[in-house]
């Protein structure tokens, strides 16, 4: 049996029991084994506790509910490995994923971030995803910077292995699109290798994160795209065109949110709140559109789309 002590794939998990024994097998059905672990987020049950036990996976436990980027957090602080995958608990490694960082890593030992392509896997079957990835070796995180403005965001973080010394931690203060937020922040920091294969399985379905808490994830684009990717390259188009992405996801932002969903998110005190305050303080053209009502930015936004300059 091929086996890698280079890789923990660490599960976090909370409650939700529909895809996890899936999800685990693909973990332990790999061509090159590793090392696996579950940290559970305190559910009210003990179905993964009496999954793992069953079929000889390490298992923790947190005594209380940290919130979900804490409990990713916690994958990397329990795995005693040089890199750590994250899976979730509703997504699917392909058999060879392990073998593909194996080989990688043992091509370029320093490599940061391995990642792979992926397809959805929705109630309809296995669909193509809409983003645009760079492949290969990449000495620096240039062209992951580059490619997240062009095409609009979309790195695969969730099944990114990651050098654990590397890896600094999700923010906490706020749940969005914390794991971008990380990889972009960090980017230029890391060697990155992405695999053209498709390894990995993203399954959509009603009972997820990205689809019961869209809101919040719209509040954190504005900011990828202004106050880290265009900060992080030094190419003046590039930097145009991120500005350009974070006024449209402005906007999007604004036909998306009535008046006290605004006002709620700026009284708190994160990142976010304070980049939207300050553009609503400083901005005339971003004050004038959040002081319009809802629905005539809503047809403006879907007017200006049909003619194609939206972002």
């Amino acid at each position: 049996m091929s086996y890698t002590d280079l890789l923990t794939i660490a599960m976090p998990v909370y409650n939700r029991k529909d895809y996890f024994l899936e999800a685990l097998e693909s973990a332990i059905n790999q061509t090159v084994k590793c090392k696996i672990i579950v940290v559970d987020n305190c559910s009210p049950h003990n179905y993964f506790r009496d999954i793992c036990r069953e079929k000889g996976v390490t298992y923790y436990r947190n005594e209380t509910n940290i919130g979900m980027s804490p409990n990713f957090n916690r994958c990397f602080e329990l795995a005693d490995t040089e890199y750590v995958q994250t899976l979730q608990d509703d997504d699917i490694l392909a058999p060879n994923y392990v073998e593909a960082f194996r080989d990688a890593v043992s091509k370029h030992p320093d490599v940061d971030v391995f990642f792979t392509d992926f397809v959805r896997n929705t109630p309809a079957g296995k669909l193509p995803h809409s983003h645009v990835f760079p492949f290969g070796y990449m000495k620096n995180g240039e062209k992951v910077i580059e490619y997240g403005v062009k095409y609009k965001l979309g790195f695969p973080y969730l099944n990114s292995s990651i050098r654990r010394n590397k890896f600094t931690g999700f923010y906490t203060k706020y749940q969005g699109s914390n794991d971008w937020v990380w990889i972009y922040e960090n980017a230029d920091k890391f060697v990155f290798y992405g695999d053209s294969r498709v390894l990995y399985q993203f399954r959509q379905h009603d009972n997820q994160d990205t689809g019961n808490n869209n809101l919040n994830y719209k509040f954190t684009l504005p900011y990828i795209y202004d106050a880290i990717l265009k900060e992080k390259t030094s190419d003046p188009k590039v930097k145009k065109l991120a500005s350009h992405h974070a006024f449209w996801t402005l906007i999007q932002l604004k036909s998306a949110a009535n008046k006290k969903n605004i006002n709620d998110f700026i009284q708190q005190d994160n990142i976010f709140s304070l980049y939207l305050k300050n553009k609503l303080e400083t901005d005339p053209w971003v004050r004038t559109i959040f002081g319009m009502p809802r629905g005539m930015v809503d047809l403006i936004y879907r007017s200006l789309r049909k003619v194609g300059l939206s972002g």
